[in-house]
């Protein structure tokens, strides 16, 4: 799943122990003690490029489907993903609300598609925010319209992986089908 961000974007999104562990595994010395500023700023001088890409992509790829897992899981129950019952193909109010040990995490999530075959997504989280993912919060706004028949997988235009799409197949469109 490419992203149209900057490399320099993608390279901050990943966590510290990621690019330390890149590093090491590139046998790239000095990254040990860095903090993320300077680890990032490190990462881009001595790696190449095309190394930082792929690992980017994988890491990517690994977010968007564990997060695609448990979103499934979270769409199945109304009382952590409820829609507005005015939702429709063309605009989708979603209210993710997960209860914590410290108290509730909620999020207004919103996808548009009036003028264009192109999806815009927003959540008010920070790996949407910040980093610029498609968070685990919008796949769980996603599935459930899925579920609900706002639209199908094939009409969506937004991010999807092909791992992405078969666990929305084999969590979503075949238990339905029973």
């Amino acid at each position: 799943m490419g992203s149209n961000l900057p490399l320099e974007s993608r390279v901050a999104r990943l966590t510290v122990a990621s690019l330390r562990n890149l590093c090491e595994a590139q046998k790239v010395p000095g990254a040990s003690s860095l903090l993320k500023e300077e680890l990032i700023t490190f990462c881009m001088k001595n790696i190449d490029r095309k190394e930082l890409e792929g690992f980017c992509s994988a890491q990517e790829d690994i977010y968007f489907v564990e997060n695609m897992a448990k979103a499934i899981k979270w769409a199945a129950s109304s009382k952590i993903v409820r829609l507005d019952p005015k939702s429709d193909y063309t605009l989708v109010n979603g209210v993710f609300t997960l209860r914590r040990s410290d108290g509730y995490e909620e999020y207004n999530i919103r996808f548009v598609n009036q003028t264009t075959d192109d999806i815009a997504t927003s959540c008010e989280c920070v790996d949407f925010r910040e980093k610029g993912y498609f968070c685990g919060h919008q796949m769980s706004v996603l599935i459930r319209c899925f579920s609900l028949g706002l639209f199908s997988l094939d009409q969506w235009t937004g991010p999807m992986t092909p791992e992405g799409e078969d666990l929305v197949l084999a969590g979503v469109f075949r238990k339905r089908r029973r």
